[in-house]
């Protein structure tokens, strides 16, 4: 059985998406081949909210699933999101090819 609950902030959603970005990147820096984000679209199914106070809002609902027969539950958010990265490149930004002209696969 699944269950929508308060869900969270839109701007909490995208801080979310970015400190992602910002790990990945951090990750990979002492890498020798980079791959740049060039774009990033996300497709975020959003509530329009108004709290007593009167104080309007977004939320990206989040459903709570019941899993197996042992009662446990897992929140997912079911999200798309697209991200277009860059030609690789080295350390210092050059363009780092990945194969040589030369090269050919072998069946």
């Amino acid at each position: 059985m699944a269950r929508p609950s308060d869900g969270i902030g839109l701007a909490e959603a995208i801080a979310a998406l970015r400190d992602e970005l910002l790990e990945a990147r951090a990750k990979g820096a002492g890498s020798d081949i980079q791959l740049p984000v060039e774009s990033m679209t996300v497709e975020l199914t959003v509530t329009a909210t108004r709290s007593a106070e009167g104080k309007a809002g977004f939320k990206v609902p989040i459903v709570e699933v019941e899993l197996g027969g042992g009662g446990s539950r897992q929140r997912a958010e079911e999200q798309k999101v697209t991200v277009v990265f860059g030609g690789p490149v080295n350390r210092a930004g050059q363009p780092v090819k990945v194969a040589g002209s030369g090269n050919e696969l072998k069946g």
